[in-house]
């Protein structure tokens, strides 16, 4: 089945294209004032009605973008069943990311970000988010014409792409089920993501050398330790991007916290010790699940992926759920398996030691 021939679920922050632009060798791109700031002047809506309106752009019809705009490649993309993906920040001038907390920073007002999903080469949506008070996020999501000359907000919904298939624009409520997993809302602009190596554009090491982040994290370059195996880092990191940062982590608003399924990875660990403590270890390992639907399941079986809960759920794909047979993680993510990582994640547990488990729920 072709990429084509699917309808391409939203794919939110929680469980990347597989094709990325090589930021690390792209020439800067040209920046210019915005000529757009008079035609926007009278949108004072927040977000605004229009894309052109947000700021990203210095002129919309040759993609410029506008002046302080930086873009910015985590080190392992989220999944989003092989769409192409530009992601872009701004922070305001003269601020910095408060980095008191690792695990969850704290923007400074006016913080904008965007992020764009292209399919079959064109433009399909843009989505937009803007600090607005210490607590509040304004977001949008902006959908692109066919020629791409102009992309108006849009409520949310199916639309076609090139080669007959269609894309799904989030709603806001589903936004919400991935972005409520932090305290401030951002998710792959974060300390690990930016961290660990493969990340390009704007990168932790950046923010510290450019001063727009402090404290100053101990390390500037990450590295996720061995449990023994010799294949857990990208497994961890996989994992850590599409299901951790999202919904199983910590933060009590996040939409899997009850699950006590504990997959975001803490960046001040990520220092080359061995990851066997991490909780992405601990509470999957011969851990059996006490959610009612997958009841007396384990979440990973030592040696065995086809017994481990987490394998079907990530190599499964439907979105109605009758019985823990037709489900699916992420639940409203993705209509397309991830190949590649799905494949490192079950030679990983492949790899792991067989030993019995003594069924004790989490």
């Amino acid at each position: 089945m072709t990429r084509g021939s699917l309808t391409i679920a939203l794919v939110l922050a929680g469980c990347g294209g597989r094709v990325e632009p090589d930021l690390a060798t792209a020439k800067p791109q040209a920046t210019a004032i915005s000529r757009y700031a008079e035609e926007c002047a009278s949108d004072e809506s927040v977000p605004p009605s229009r894309l052109e309106c947000t700021g990203l752009y210095a002129d919309m019809k040759k993609y410029v973008v506008a002046d302080g705009v930086r873009e910015y490649q985590p080190a392992v993309p989220l999944w989003s069943d092989g769409a192409d993906k530009q992601r872009f920040i701004l922070l305001p001038k003269g601020e910095r990311i408060d980095a008191s907390d690792p695990n969850e920073w704290k923007f400074p007002l006016g913080t904008k970000v965007w992020k764009q999903f292209s399919v079959g080469g064109k433009r399909m949506e843009t989505r937009f988010y803007v600090k607005t008070t210490p607590t509040h996020w304004s977001r949008a999501t902006y959908a692109w014409n066919n020629d791409e000359s102009a992309a108006p907000a849009f409520a949310g919904g199916d639309v076609p792409t090139p080669d007959g298939g269609t894309w799904h624009i989030p709603e806001g409520g589903e936004c919400d089920q991935c972005h409520f997993g932090r305290t401030d809302r951002l998710l792959g602009f974060e300390q690990v993501s930016l961290g660990l190596d493969g990340a390009a554009g704007i990168t932790l090491a950046d923010l510290v050398k450019e001063k727009l982040i402090s404290p100053l994290p101990r390390s500037t370059s990450l590295t996720i330790g061995d449990d023994g195996t010799g294949l857990a880092a990208k497994p961890l990191a996989w994992l850590h991007v599409n299901c951790g940062v999202t919904c199983h982590n910590g933060n009590a608003g996040s939409t899997a916290y009850g699950a006590g399924l504990r997959l975001r990875l803490d960046p001040t660990e990520l220092d080359g010790r061995p990851s066997n403590g991490f909780d992405s270890i601990t509470t999957t390992v011969g851990t059996m699940v006490h959610t009612p639907t997958w009841q007396g399941q384990t979440r990973i079986t030592p040696g065995d992926p086809d017994h481990s809960l987490l394998v079907h759920l990530i190599t499964t794909r439907s979105l109605v759920l009758t019985d823990a047979m037709s489900s699916q993680m992420p639940p409203i993510a993705s209509r397309v398996v991830d190949p590649d990582d799905t494949k490192d994640v079950i030679a990983w547990i492949s790899a792991m030691m067989k030993m019995p488990t003594d069924g004790g729920a989490q």
